[in-house]
């Protein structure tokens, strides 16, 4: 099952020699993969609001922030920030199977947690 978020955040592409090395900002959305066995008795694997809770520090740690400012997105760059928010939510959603991770429509990219 997947259970989207989104944010809104800035940054600049890091050795961009075009307008990514701007600051500009991205309405960002997250799908928040998880995998778990299926409860015989509920009929289902997880709750949808138990993933948004668990996941909620990480949303909340990009939410209106610059990302190029924050440890491990220096880079500014969508691959990074997928990698970032799949490392920081297997500590909290341990059920994590990957994060996907849209800068807008057609531009995103996938992480799985190490």
């Amino acid at each position: 099952m997947w259970k989207a978020q989104r944010f809104e955040a800035a940054t600049c592409v890091a050795d961009a020699d075009d307008t990514r090395a701007r600051l500009h900002g991205h309405g960002y959305r997250l799908r928040v993969h998880v995998t778990a066995p299926l409860d015989r008795v509920l009929g289902w694997t997880l709750d949808y609001g138990d993933v948004k809770a668990a996941f909620a520090p990480v949303r909340e740690a990009l939410d209106h922030q610059r990302l190029d400012t924050i440890a491990g997105l220096e880079s500014g760059d969508v691959a990074s920030l997928a990698a970032w928010a799949a490392r920081a939510a297997r500590q909290r959603l341990p059920e994590l199977l990957r994060v996907d991770c849209y800068e807008r429509d057609g531009v995103g990219a996938i992480a799985w947690p190490e």
